[in-house]
């Protein structure tokens, strides 16, 4: 048996702090990546071989230092200073209203539409002294979920090889990343679209007064209570994707091969690929591509 390892052939730390120049004002942002590469072969007698291919991995962090903005001092939640870049800005839900009785009792919350039992149920969030107006307004949204951009992304894979047959795959893992769902309402006088599955079968209603549906009520014009943005529609984008897989059998001098990009996808998202980043899940898909060939050596 013979084998030959090459150890981790490449680190770099880089951190760096940048002003973008459209800014009127100062933007400032600290940004901490690091990269790992590292590759090992291993071959086993003569008829087999196993090949642990390139393996990647970045991790990125970013803050912002200052921002041109209000001062924010009673609503300091609001302040993106201290905050990563792309996080989603939006009210903190606590489920459905049950009742017309807990919407009496609860602050008003008058968001363009007035809510009636079946609606979003926001938390009122209290000011820097920790006091509550008892009002639900721009004042209470706060900035939650992971960046839109991921802090880390994967990869790794590997080849078989046995006799004349020789397989190998590649995977990507994206990880530390949400998107904000938007768009997807099935009525109003801005938008029709075909209601999705998860709406038809698990929305609230009198027969499923479930406080924790999938879907607040249907309204038949735009409900903006439930379409502003919050944690109701917030999601996990983290994804598991086998980007390359290839299987080949060479004879003679010729080697025939089948081979196929971006054949799975594991996330705890299933409305659509997450990859699709935020919004309704009406952007053109990343594609699944099967390639048939072969290729011929000539000496």
């Amino acid at each position: 048996m013979r084998k030959k390892e090459l150890p981790l052939c490449c680190i770099q730390f880089t951190i760096f702090i940048q002003r973008p120049p459209f800014m009127k004002s100062s933007l400032f942002i600290s940004v901490s990546r690091i990269e790992g590469l590292r590759m090992i072969w291993q071959k086993i007698a003569r008829v087999f071989e196993m090949a642990f291919a390139k393996r990647t991995f970045t991790f990125a962090q970013n803050k912002i230092l200052a921002y041109d903005e209000p001062a924010f001092r009673d609503y300091p939640a609001l302040s993106r200073v201290g905050k990563p870049l792309g996080l989603h800005l939006g009210y903190v839900s606590q489920g459905l209203f049950p009742d017309q009785a807990t919407i009496d009792k609860s602050p008003s919350q008058n968001l363009g539409y007035v809510p009636m039992p079946g609606d979003i149920w926001y938390v009122d969030q209290p000011n820097f002294n920790g006091e509550y107006d008892n009002k639900i307004n721009g004042n209470d949204r706060i900035y939650m979920g992971m960046p839109v951009d991921p802090e880390i992304v994967y990869g790794f894979g590997g080849s078989v090889k046995y006799k004349k047959w020789d397989f190998s795959l590649f995977f990507q893992r994206v990880a530390r990343t949400s998107l904000m769902m938007t768009g997807i309402h099935p009525f109003g006088t801005s938008s029709i679209f075909s209601v999705a599955d998860f709406i038809a079968e698990d929305h609230w209603s009198e027969k499923n007064p479930d406080p924790n549906a999938a879907y607040p009520r249907l309204t038949k014009d735009n409900n903006l209570n439930n379409e502003a943005p919050s944690d109701y529609w917030l999601r996990d984008a983290s994804f598991l994707k086998l980007r390359n897989a290839e299987i080949g059998y060479t004879l003679k001098n010729m080697r025939f091969y089948l081979s196929g990009a971006n054949l799975l996808t594991f996330s705890p998202f299933k409305h659509w690929d997450p990859e699709m980043g935020g919004g309704n899940g009406l952007k053109y898909p990343t594609q699944r591509v099967w390639n048939l060939g072969f290729q011929i050596t000539i000496k």
